[in-house]
């Protein structure tokens, strides 16, 4: 009986062979690591989205003469040019805590404007460290002018 010790080059087969179990090991690792990675890097990307968008719509809601459904308008436009489709966000605009028209707002009075999306809705990649129910939003208030 021959031994594979004794063969020549038998040390580097069988050292492939563990670099091959050791890749395999850590490559569960490193792909677990990279999609977390690309998973909160498409959450904040959402969550800058959503203020940019939130900021927007409530500054159309503070200019005297403008309407809800005009910032509403403007916010799923925006959601539609940053590639989210616009019926998968609620949006909240409110006159002083009051579901109101902004049309009825007076100067000094406070505009605020939420927009909330599910994380899963927005996701790139199968949700590995968000819950499927985990929501992303925002609120902005600014004053009547």
């Amino acid at each position: 009986m021959i031994h594979d010790a004794k063969i020549p080059g038998s040390k580097r087969r069988l050292r492939r062979g563990t670099a091959t179990v050791e890749f395999a090991v850590v490559a569960v690792l490193l792909i677990t690591l990279m999609l977390g990675v690309v998973e909160i890097t498409r959450a904040i990307q959402i969550k800058n989205t959503l203020t940019d968008i939130a900021r927007s719509g409530c500054r159309i809601g503070t200019l005297p003469g403008n309407y809800s459904q005009q910032v509403t308008d403007n916010i799923k436009t925006i959601l539609t040019n940053n590639g989210i489709t616009s019926t998968l966000a609620t949006t909240a605009v409110l006159v002083n805590g009051k579901n109101v028209d902004v049309s009825t707002a007076k100067k000094g009075d406070q505009i605020s404007v939420k927009i909330s999306i599910s994380i899963s809705a927005v996701n790139w990649v199968t949700p590995l460290f968000f819950s499927s129910t985990a929501i992303e939003s925002e609120s902005i208030v600014m004053m009547h002018q």
